[in-house]
């Protein structure tokens, strides 16, 4: 189980959080972003204390002579921060982007692992 962080927030800039889904084994959390027009490179994942950091760049591309009559698209930026309940193991850490979906798979340490204590 995770709990969101508060987002920063950039005046220059629109920032949002972008939709996401939480599954917890007991071996490993699986966590899925929707990151809609962030490239790879325009993507970064910290993990420091316990506390997952995804932050995403969009950009919207256009032809330089281009008019437009009405326009949605603008430069995103998205932001997610989750505080995860039990350590994770950094070195085994794995992500995953396609299609617009970031898929974080993060095994819980092995000492946070719940264990069966015998009865002698």
């Amino acid at each position: 189980m995770t709990a969101p962080c508060p987002s920063p927030t950039v005046a220059s800039q629109l920032l949002r959080k972008p939709r996401y889904e939480v599954q917890s084994a007991t071996d490993a959390y699986t966590i899925r972003v929707e990151l809609p027009g962030v490239p790879k490179d325009a993507l970064s994942i910290d993990y420091d204390q316990d506390v997952l950091t995804i932050q995403g760049q969009r950009k919207a591309a256009a032809p330089e002579n281009w008019k437009p009559l009405h326009r949605e698209l603008n430069d995103l930026g998205y932001v997610l921060r989750l505080k995860l309940n039990a350590p994770v193991d950094e070195d085994e850490l794995v992500a995953q982007l396609a299609d617009g979906v970031l898929t974080l798979n993060l095994p819980i340490r092995e000492a946070a692992k719940p264990r069966r204590i015998e009865i002698n």
